[in-house]
């Protein structure tokens, strides 16, 4: 039989878990004793704890415990269960199934994978590592990686049925559980594992696992959003899950980030205003505000990280509500939301307390001023390798003087900003691969990015003054290339060759320059790093990059890296002269203050 069960009607394995279920509250009324269950209660718990006063955790309880009698074997070996299927006759084929299942009833230590649709939940045994099907309505893909027991009762379809409460199991309980097995052995009825969990659990506190909201509620919320559209949007999908959530899980927050862009947001906005009625379901129209506000606040965030062409989608936006209403097609809720959002939006963002703001910001500006007077002795007015690697030595100066005026609490503090800078190319060029190499001396983090033009271009993102440093050498070994290409075309190796050859030639100059600069920042970066270290007392590098890190989370930005996928062939001399103009240059050449 497959164990996934796509060949047998899922509906009559509903039919089955209706009738174990109706079984096993038989087992209960007529074979387990009421005392039994109170003694078992009284054994957990007393002096540890008392009788917890909310109905549905000491219902659970005396579940559990009725658990344990049912499947707790006797002198002769047999069970309760045993008995009370040897003793009845099935009267219908769900009976002599649902007979057979509970016969074949067995303990596990499971964890819970994920949701597999609507009525099915996939679990892997932590004992035997199988993986198992559950026939279930009621867990939440919020409970995935949650480890827990389970009595499950197998079906001729492969699937499995729950006869046993749900509780959530931490670290701990796992692995007093886990001592129970025996290796490469299932855990069979498990009565002894049984009982030393349960108790285990009447004594900590018992723990729900998340479940979903009620069938009928759920059914309603796609009911009430078909109305609306005939294929729910991803926003849609979105709102469901987050009513199923008690608070707002991570990893829903990250995804409404994520999600974050002009039709989305619309979305969002017009189901929020949709969803003032009085059938809405409960908690649906507050999850369209929730998922709104978290899109507006991204779209300022990206804005403000000089992520390309963010700064307009809020107009756009307007926009679309206005035209939207127009029409008829939006209710006016909409835009009221939308205008709230954005106006709250304007009034957030920085994180320095009024108290830090004037110092810090001062000192910020001495640094990004010392920086931008050096363009005018390099960029302004050409630039060569050297003298490129030289205004290197001094930003890096400046950035290790501002560093030491920094403590953790400082840069947690801070502002991150980000700058986009255009290559005015459509098509990459050796250059390029200098851009991770200036992100890393800065302490940024960098990314490309396609132009509404269609160009190229770079976001360097990071704190003020590392951001205009990374955006000053950006600019500035683009001027570099510029310089050294024409340096080259003069060189006696350019001017022997003709034609395809003189293109590979420079093409190949340009790539040991970019080596050759790449491997003198990461020289300087590493020298400053050092000092650094000595210096503050804490790892100021990694702190940057955990601020950095938690605000391009916040931003909802995900990046892919891009692979090489064939090598470069060079022309050896020409790109060994790239290099020389890097390797014999000393970086304490002074630059002017």
């Amino acid at each position: 039989m497959p164990m996934d069960g796509t060949s047998y009607d899922i509906e009559a394995d509903f039919e089955i878990l209706e009738a174990i279920g109706a079984h096993v509250e038989d087992i209960v009324e007529t074979l387990v004793p009421p005392s039994a269950i109170q003694k078992t209660l009284r054994r957990w718990l007393i002096g540890h704890a008392d009788l917890p006063e909310d109905d549905d955790a000491l219902g659970c309880l005396t579940v559990l415990a009725a658990d344990l009698e049912m499947f707790t074997p006797s002198m002769s070996g047999r069970t309760m269960v045993d008995r009370y299927v040897r003793a009845r006759s099935p009267a219908s084929p769900e009976d002599r199934q649902a007979f057979q299942a509970l016969s074949a009833a067995q303990f596990h230590l499971v964890k819970i994978v994920d949701r597999e649709g609507p009525d099915l939940v996939q679990l892997r045994d932590l004992v035997t590592g199988e993986s198992l099907l559950l026939l279930d309505e009621r867990i939440s893909s919020l409970a995935a990686g949650q480890p827990t027991a389970m009595r499950l009762c197998p079906l001729e379809s492969g699937r499995h049925v729950l006869i046993s409460p749900l509780f959530a199991m931490d670290e701990s309980m796992l692995g007093e559980a886990m001592t129970f097995v025996r290796h490469g052995r299932p855990l069979g009825t498990g009565h002894r594992c049984a009982a030393s969990l349960y108790r285990n659990v009447a004594r900590r506190g018992f723990k729900p696992i998340p479940q979903l909201i009620g069938k009928l509620g759920k059914d309603a919320i796609f009911d009430f959003l078909s109305e609306v559209e005939e294929n729910l949007s991803p926003i849609q999908h979105l709102a469901i899950r987050w009513t199923e959530a008690d608070d707002a899980d991570s990893d829903l927050v990250f995804e409404a980030r994520t999600l974050a862009s002009v039709d989305n947001l619309v979305d969002a906005l017009g189901c929020f205003a949709q969803a003032d009625w009085d059938d809405t379901p409960d908690g649906l129209r507050t999850a369209f505000e929730q998922i709104a506000t978290l899109q507006v606040e991204t779209i300022v965030g990206r804005a403000r990280a000089g992520v390309h062409g963010a700064a307009d989608l809020l107009d756009q936006v307007a926009a679309e509500v206005a035209g939207h209403i127009a029409r008829g097609n939006m209710e006016a809720g909409a835009r009221d939301l939308f205008d709230r959002l954005r106006q709250r939006s304007a009034f957030s963002g920085a994180k320095n307390p009024a108290g830090n703001a004037t110092a810090e910001a001062a000192e910020i500006d001495r640094v990004i001023q010392r920086i931008q007077g050096l363009r005018a002795k390099t960029a302004d007015r050409g630039c060569t390798e050297a003298e490129a690697i030289a205004a290197a030595a001094k930003v890096s100066e400046l950035l290790a003087r501002h560093d030491l005026t920094l403590d953790e609490v400082s840069v947690r503090r801070s502002d991150c900003e980000g700058v986009s800078v255009a290559t005015g190319r459509k098509r990459r060029a050796p250059v390029d691969s200098c851009a991770q190499s200036v992100a890393a001396f800065c302490d940024c983090r960098v990314w490309g990015e396609h132009r509404a033009d269609g160009g190229l271009g770079f976001v360097f993102f990071g704190l003020k003054a590392d951001v205009e440093a990374a955006r000053f050498l950006h600019d500035l070994i683009e001027v570099t290339f510029d310089t050294e290409s024409a340096n080259f075309r003069r060189s006696a190796i350019y001017q022997s060759l003709r034609g395809g050859d003189r293109r590979t030639a420079l093409n190949s100059f340009q790539i040991g320059l970019a080596n050759g600069i790449s491997g003198k920042l990461a020289d300087l970066k590493a020298a400053r790093q050092g000092s650094e270290g000595q210096s503050t007392g804490f790892d100021l590098v990694a702190v940057k990059h955990s601020v950095l890190d938690e605000e391009i989370s916040r931003l909802g930005l995900h990046f892919t890296t891009r692979t090489a996928t064939s090598r470069r062939y060079v022309q050896s001399d020409a790109y060994h002269a790239g290099k020389v103009a890097g390797a014999l240059f000393e970086p304490a050449v002074a630059l002017g203050s």
